[in-house]
């Protein structure tokens, strides 16, 4: 079922772009100053942010309008719950497989890039709301 409407979709595009930028150079910086390890499980964290965000982001801006509020109740559900099972996968997945891991940064990355999206996403939704 398609509905048709002239509300704008958010910016979730180009807030996943400025995560993987922040993510990039956070990383950079990690590993000049404390190494690989710190690195690339700053890295690890990012992505186990950034990729279930942009899964849920895709699932609930898939539909706009006072009409489509049911369908829009349902993807959130739907990618909420895709959202929590991909985080788990990717923290298991780093626990088991890579090896040597640090733990602090893992989990900074992953927050660290977290809070971004939340303030890129307020920045560029207020930008988006002074065009109009």
């Amino acid at each position: 079922m398609t509905i048709r409407s002239t509300i704008k979709a958010p910016p979730i595009y180009k807030v996943a772009v400025c995560q993987a930028v922040i993510a990039l150079l956070i990383s950079v910086s990690a590993w000049v100053i404390d190494g690989r390890v710190s690195a690339y499980s700053l890295l690890i964290g990012s992505l186990i942010s950034v990729i279930p965000g942009i899964w849920f982001a895709s699932r609930v801006f898939k539909y706009r309008g006072a009409r489509s509020a049911s369908l829009i109740a349902r993807e959130a559900k739907r990618g909420e719950a895709g959202k929590i099972a991909l985080c788990a996968v990717g923290f298991a997945i780093s626990f088991i497989y890579v090896k040597p891991l640090n733990v602090v940064a893992l989990f900074s990355g992953f927050v660290l890039i977290h809070l971004v999206g939340l303030v890129s996403f307020a920045l560029f939704n207020s930008r988006r709301s002074d065009k109009s």
